[in-house]
């Protein structure tokens, strides 16, 4: 009847992320039946995570309740805090578990039908098999893991303070290794050097000169995803502030306040004493998204397989889509590339006078057509452009040399283009891009269904839109009032004034204004009378 056919779709969102938030501000709840499930009931502000291990910020500034975010009326939207074990495409339903201290006795597990499904639960930290890994070091992906390292660092800091201390078990104690030259990794290091520099002659009059830090990386340089005078910049600066870089090491096990790190060179293996290790390298699984990989059947790999709606391959057209962390745009032949998918579509396409096989004339005009819509075409190219790609592309993929393309040579330069495509790098600007984007595609879909409710065949259709990443620059917290930032345009600058530009982003990032308020009070309060080194 009409009041089924205008009925809301139930949309269920699984994470409480950047890409989660991102579409859930934008979504319109007058269109779909949103539910949320998450196994923590609060967004956190992850950038700025690092200032919580030495109290620059506190945790309750980077956080704030999912409930509060929800989109319409009061009960429009609904929110459940529990953790979603398994996902079943065909019947369209999810598992989702209660993981809290409190449970419901017989309520602890429930099954949400859903019309669409948005997967946007991120990824943990992966150890890449290293021995000692879970159990010698701490994360820097939670809040958790935040407080952890404070605690930590308060308490090895109170104890070597401690009378019959010897200076050795002290500087032992005060070693800090960071392993990951990342974004996370350099901005803790950072943090904790401007505590050093700025409170410890204050708090630890003691302990000035006995701490160390040292940071593991196992390519060439530091923030080797950011234009490499960004690099440049932040290993000298860190050299300047007495900040041990290992570039070409790898950890290769863990043991009680020692780690064995490996130059990947020479192969010899040294020794590292620490109080508290920070592992910051690496995307790992959750086993929410294998278990989509195993229903979908897609191969076992970091992240789910998307196309450039960000539909999970392997599922019902528009029923389950997946972003964030937990996602991967990139496209490889034997993974169902998107090239490589309408391969045949576009042959045909291509293929004017009918015989089965492209010449170079049909060949380029299909490239023409594609630039825009496949950016990866231009890979194929070799900087010659579309126009001086023929000879090129005739000489690798023309095995019979008649001039021609069949198929499966057509295929193949397809597949060739695909696999250049690139991952999304996992930041949260991508991840509430991708969030921001669903939303606007999912209310469209939605207004479109409406329509042709209303008006019959005389509706026009929703044609969706790929999703685009825009980069808007990059930004590294250097420590002493120092930042690093590329802006698109190859606009590279460091110093105090990258610094200013950071807090004003960063500051605009906040998701609420009661957010804003608390970081911006945390600063102020931090400029002014120092961190707060309690340790709670």
């Amino acid at each position: 009847d009409g009041h089924q056919a205008r009925a809301r779709e139930r949309l269920v969102v699984l994470g409480s992320g950047w890409g989660a938030v991102g579409l859930i501000k934008h979504i319109d709840p007058k269109l779909y039946d949103l539910v949320v499930v998450s196994p923590r009931n609060y967004f956190l502000n992850t950038p700025l995570l690092p200032g919580i291990t030495v109290g620059t910020v506190e945790a309750r500034s980077l956080v704030q309740p999912v409930r509060a975010l929800l989109p319409g009326k009061p009960g429009e939207a609904r929110f459940y805090e529990a953790a979603a074990t398994a996902v079943d495409p065909k019947s369209r339903t999810v598992q989702c578990r209660d993981d809290s201290e409190v449970v419901a006795e017989g309520a602890q597990q429930f099954t949400l039908p859903y019309d669409r499904l948005v997967v946007a639960v991120g990824a943990p930290c992966n150890t890449f098999g290293t021995p000692g890994v879970r159990e010698h070091t701490t994360f820097l992906k939670e809040i958790q893991d935040a407080l952890v390292i404070r605690r930590t660092i308060a308490d090895m800091m109170e104890t070597a303070s401690l009378p019959g201390v010897s200076d050795e078990a002290a500087r032992r104690m005060l070693s800090v290794l960071i392993v990951g030259g990342g974004p996370t990794g350099v901005e803790f290091a950072a943090e904790l050097h401007d505590f050093i520099k700025d409170d410890m002659p204050r708090l630890y009059p003691a302990l000035v000169g006995k701490i160390t830090i040292t940071l593991v990386q196992s390519p060439d340089h530091i923030l080797n995803t950011y234009d490499e005078r960004i690099s440049k910049y932040a290993e000298e600066k860190f050299a300047r502030d007495g900040i041990k870089v290992l570039t070409n090491r790898r950890v290769t096990g863990l043991k009680a306040n020692e780690a064995l790190v490996m130059d990947k060179k020479t192969k010899k293996v040294d020794t590292l004493p620490f109080g508290v290790c920070v592992w910051s390298t690496g995307l790992g699984t959750y086993p929410i998204t294998a278990n989509i990989q195993a229903a979908t059947g897609q191969p076992t790999r970091r992240a789910l397989a998307v196309d450039k709606y960000l539909r999970v391959r392997g599922v019902d057209e528009g029923t389950v889509y997946a972003m964030g962390d937990c996602a991967d745009v990139k496209a490889k032949a034997a993974e169902g590339a998107e090239l490589v998918d309408d391969a045949l579509e576009l042959f045909r396409r291509a293929d004017r006078d009918g015989n089965g096989v492209l010449d170079g004339g049909e060949l380029m005009t299909l490239l023409h057509e594609m630039e825009k819509k496949y950016p990866q075409i231009r890979t194929l190219t070799g900087g010659a452009g579309v126009d001086g790609a023929l000879p090129r592309l005739m000489e690798k993929f023309d095995a019979d040399k008649n001039g021609t393309f069949c198929i499966k040579e057509f295929t193949e330069v397809m597949a060739k283009a695909d696999s250049r495509l690139s991952s999304h790098p996992a930041t949260a600007q991508v991840a509430n891009q991708q969030g921001e984007y669903l939303a606007r595609e999912l209310n469209a879909s939605a207004a479109a269904k409406l329509r042709a409710h209303d008006l019959g065949p005389t509706a026009v259709a929703h044609e969706p839109k790929p999703f685009v990443y825009k980069h808007l620059g990059s930004f590294a917290s250097l420590g002493s009032e120092q930042a690093a930032m590329e802006l698109p345009g190859d606009f590279v600058s460091s110093g105090f004034g990258s610094m200013m530009l950071w807090y004003g982003v960063y500051f605009s990032n906040c998701v609420s204004w009661r957010n804003k308020f608390l970081v911006a009070g945390d600063w102020f309060k931090k400029s002014v009378w120092g961190r707060d080194s309690s340790r709670m």
